[in-house]
């Protein structure tokens, strides 16, 4: 079994809802370079699950993919939603001991996580938040 599915198991029989979050956010890099086509990534969670999907050709390709890894690790078809977008750029999702969740888009997939981590903290958990995945798709 891979690290995000054993993370994802882990979260889940935690059993913590994942709420009070923030709008999904996606970024375009402006640096990226001309003439390399599109590398969409996006994360997906419900309910202490979540699913990523990293280097595709379309936005859609890469939610398609991110939410049925995320309803795969879920263990049902159809509950987990798109939380970050991004195309050759990195996303992140954070999580708190609550349900509490953040997600943010950066450059780079430390600045995401810390971003997303602060957004999620900004929710007031008891604990801090934790980042439970940082991606990056190709640039």
């Amino acid at each position: 079994m891979s690290l995000p599915s054993r993370v994802a198991r882990m979260l889940g029989a935690l059993a913590l809802p994942l709420c009070c979050g923030l709008t999904d956010i996606a970024v375009a890099p402006a640096h990226a370079n001309p003439g390399q086509g599109p590398s969409w990534g996006a994360i997906a969670s419900v309910h202490g699950w979540y699913g990523y999907s990293i280097n595709h050709p379309s936005r859609g390709a890469a939610e398609l993919a991110a939410r049925a890894q995320c309803d795969r690790a879920a263990g049902r078809s159809g509950p987990c939603a798109v939380r970050a977008y991004f195309d050759r750029s990195c996303g992140a999702l954070a999580t708190g001991n609550y349900g509490e969740w953040g997600t943010a888009t950066a450059s780079t997939a430390a600045a995401a996580g810390k971003a997303a981590a602060g957004q999620c903290d900004s929710h007031l958990p008891t604990e801090p938040c934790k980042v439970v995945v940082s991606v990056c798709s190709s640039r």
